[in-house]
Formats: C-alpha cells, structure tokens, sequence
C-alpha cells in the first residue's frame, strides 16, 4: 500500500506510542510477585487498570512557536485538563530522525460515553472560557488530528521496565485486507521473548485512520541497543530472518520505522508512576 510523506508520518508517530500507558499501567499496577509471575513467558494480560481504548491526539508545532507553546502546555493546558478531570496524558515526539515539531499525545479513553459529556476544557472553564482556550490554542499549530484506537495485549509482551521506555523503535505494519495480525502472536511475539526486549508492544487503529494497520514499539534503554542488530537477527540469525520475512509475504503490504521518545516535562503523569520515576 502506498502511502503519501504527509498522512504516513502522522500515523506512525499515533501507532508508534498509543500502547505505552497500558504498559505501566499494567506493571506499576501490580506487587512485585504477581508481576514477576504475570510478566514470565506470558502475553500482557489484561487489567482493570490498563486501558483496552486510547485517545491519540497528533498535532504539529509552528516551529517558531515552539518554545512558548511548550511552556504554555505546561503551565496552562495540563492543569486545565487536570481541573476537568483527566487524570493521565502522556507526550512523545520523533527522537532525533524525524519532524521534530510533531508531538503525540495519548490519553486513555474510559468509555465512549464520556464523548457525551462536557470537554473537560469546558468542564474547567465553562463555555466562554474554553472559547478563548481554543483561540489561544489553534495560533500554535500547522494540523491536528485524533485518534481513537484498540490496545492489543494478545499480541503483546511486557519485559522488565517499570515505566514508559526513554526511547522506542516503532514498526508500523500495514497488512492485506481479510489478513490479520495472527503471524505477530504467532511468530514475532515469540522472538521478541527469547531477545528479552524491555517490551513489546501492539496496537490497532479502529476511529480516525485505516483498521488494517497494526503498530509494534520495541522499548530501548538507549540508542547504543540499536547497535546490537534486530532482535529477529539475534534470535534467529540472517536465515531464519529471510525465513520469518517470506512467511509474511502476501499478508504484510507496508512497513515502516522510526524512534520515539517520551517527553515527561509535557505529560500528566498518574501520582504512582511519578513516585516511580
């Protein structure tokens, strides 16, 4: 499937970080044994506290705006959401290679009923207020877009981090309509076990883009990982790799990657994964 520069970029930098809420989520969630028995040789299991929906909001930063828009997120835009009742927002952009100028924005999504209510910007300044919100808001940007999208746990793993990984290498899988994602559970979820990646993560988007793409993150310590090759190379060497990627043939029509990172200083951060930072 071929797909323009402009519309890729944006979903894959929405695919690259929709899952990772529901990954410490998941881990900081529990006591340290039922996490050491939950985490071994087991799929990511779904938990109360983990969102199975995630709102994904994409947007694009004036590059001269950048620096007031940050502090203006800061200081005005998180304690207003905070004030209308979002507990969880978590920020990421493009590390290093990439628009540095898109972020991502990533809020679980409680139930589609919430749609219903109030913003919370109108919840926390009323009508006129958030009027003048959004006026102040849209001087900052170039495009906006959101998401809703469908956290898979069945074909995903977590490892050993106990919170959002400082960067991620992002694989964003288009597959043939008719074909689902059954070689990911069945064939990469396995390797990226044996490898003993930080996590490995997989989501799907469902409102706002294409149902057929599927999106992997592999967290990273640091970019010296990169160095140590595909874990599909170290697990399998260059032979079983060819053999894995002719497996895919017919089902997977575009791939693409990038790295990611998580931006703190931009996030609303839950009080029990900040005392774990």
């Amino acid at each position: 499937m071929k797909l323009s520069r402009s519309k890729s970029l944006p979903f894959l930098m929405l695919a690259a970080l929709l899952l990772l809420p529901g990954l410490h989520q998941s881990v900081l969630g529990q006591g340290p044994e039922s996490q050491k028995d939950k985490q071994k040789d087991q799929p990511m299991a779904q938990t109360a506290s983990q969102p199975e929906w995630l709102s994904v909001q994409i947007v694009r930063v004036k590059p001269d705006q950048l620096t007031e828009w940050q502090a203006f997120v800061k200081s005005q835009v998180n304690p207003t959401l905070q004030k209308g009742g979002i507990k969880q927002r978590e920020a990421f952009t493009t590390a290093t290679f990439g628009d540095i100028y898109q972020y991502v924005f990533v809020t679980p999504i409680k139930n589609f009923a919430q749609y219903d209510e109030q913003s919370p910007i109108v919840k926390a300044l009323g009508e006129d207020g958030a009027r003048s919100f959004s006026e102040k808001a849209r001087k900052f940007y170039t495009n906006w877009n959101t998401y809703a999208v469908r956290v898979r746990p069945d074909l995903s793993y977590v490892g050993k981090s106990s919170g959002p990984p400082k960067l991620a290498v992002v694989t964003w899988i288009s597959v043939a309509p008719g074909r689902g994602p059954e070689f990911i559970k069945t064939d990469l979820l396995p390797v990226m076990k044996r490898a003993e990646v930080p996590g490995y993560l997989v989501s799907q988007i469902v409102f706002g883009g294409d149902a057929n793409q599927y999106v992997s993150l592999t967290a990273l310590d640091n970019y010296a990982a990169i160095d140590q090759g595909p874990p599909m190379m170290r697990v399998l060497g260059q032979q079983g790799a060819d053999k894995l990627l002719q497996k895919t043939a017919g089902i997977v029509t575009h791939v693409e990657r990038f790295v990611a990172r998580f931006v703190p200083e931009l996030s609303i951060v839950p009080p029990v994964q900040a005392e774990n930072k």
